[in-house]
């Protein structure tokens, strides 16, 4: 349980220092270093460690013995890295790697456009990085290649941010449903934005056809499966939202950026309010997954959207500290599924084990 707190200290100790838009030195310092080497590490050479850590080690099996039957025909990238995975000597590892560095590298590019970047990372600690990351391996590597292109969007690159959201979905085809945000945003004239507008059509319609609809609605929506602590997750998704909607000109959110995370902030709203009417929790709390980049981006805006002075950022930013600390706490001793990911287990020290053996 340490290496958790490790994870969420560091960025947390950080945050109460840094100065608002300090982003083009923090950019070069070595701390940043330490952050993107250390997620590296603890996410990529995870051992036995996460919820799903068991049924991708499966996939791999199954890849090895018999490639020509393992398709996940809507996550063609996945399909492809876990049959490379399965022909070498790492294996699993070799997947746990990549996804990582991948979430490691873009949560890092997302931070650090963001005016508090340290605030940014430790708020994502917790689930994003911890729960998600280490839990949903392909849905995590969607999701960082979702950050990469929210990041281009901060500069209108709309054009950049529907090709990150194509690459995730070669992971996870979940993805596609952020695609419509690149129309909403752009200023281009009317056949592009139709151009546009098709070519999602086209990907939305892929992802209905070529996803595991059969699979999704039998196991999740059929059987009415409920996730644990979707409702607090939601929740902690739907706050954030809440108050870019209703102090938005507090933010000063300008050009595409504003609207984007104006619909998003509505949409984890709304998120939360399909939990009481869906019949299956584990359907919006998975598709909520794509929604958690709004905590990061929203609250490393608070203290200076609402504080007047140096004191009143650092009282925000320690109270947003103290909340996800809490939140953390709580998860870390009292989650249904917890013990798939405590004790944390390494590689690194599991080959050491094995050497001594």
């Amino acid at each position: 349980m340490l290496i958790y707190w490790i994870m969420f200290a560091f960025p947390a100790v950080l945050a109460l220092v840094e100065q608002a838009d300090d982003r083009d030195r923090q950019r070069f310092a070595p701390t940043w270093v330490i952050a993107l080497l250390g997620l590296s590490l603890i996410i990529g050479f995870r051992w036995e460690t996460g919820g799903d850590w068991g049924n991708y080690a499966r996939m791999v099996e199954q890849a090895f013995w018999d490639p020509t039957q393992f398709q996940l025909f809507s996550d063609p990238a996945f399909t492809a890295l876990t049959v490379f995975a399965a022909r070498t000597d790492l294996g699993i590892l070799l997947i746990t790697l990549v996804s990582g560095i991948l979430m490691a590298l873009a949560l890092t590019r997302f931070c650090l456009v963001q005016p508090r970047p340290w605030l940014c990372m430790a708020v994502a600690v917790p689930y994003l990085v911890v729960v998600m990351g280490m839990g949903y391996i392909r849905q995590g590597m969607a999701i960082s290649f979702l950050m990469l292109g929210l990041a281009s969007l901060r500069h209108g690159q709309v054009i950049r941010y529907s090709a990150w959201v194509l690459v995730g979905s070669l992971f996870h085809s979940t993805a596609l449903i952020l695609l419509p945000l690149g129309v909403l945003v752009t200023n281009r004239n009317i056949v592009l934005r139709g151009g546009l507008a098709l070519v999602m059509l086209a990907a939305l319609s892929y992802a209905i056809i070529a996803a595991r609809a059969e699979t999704f609605l039998t196991n999740y929506i059929e059987a009415g499966m409920s996730s644990s602590g979707a409702a607090i997750r939601l929740f902690m998704t739907a706050l954030p939202g809440l108050l870019l909607l209703v102090f938005r000109d507090r933010f000063r959110l300008e050009g595409a950026e504003r609207g984007v995370w104006l619909a998003l902030a509505a949409a984890a709203i709304a998120a939360l309010g399909l939990l009481f009417v869906f019949r299956s929790s584990t359907v919006v709390d998975r598709l909520g997954l794509y929604l958690l980049p709004l905590q990061c981006f929203v609250y490393a805006r608070v203290p200076a959207a609402f504080a007047n002075d140096q004191r009143g950022e650092r009282l925000l930013t320690a109270a947003i500290l103290a909340l996800y600390a809490a939140a953390f706490f709580v998860w870390l001793n009292y989650a249904v599924n917890v013990e798939y990911w405590i004790p944390y287990r390494s590689y690194l020290f599991e080959d050491a084990i094995c050497l001594q053996c």
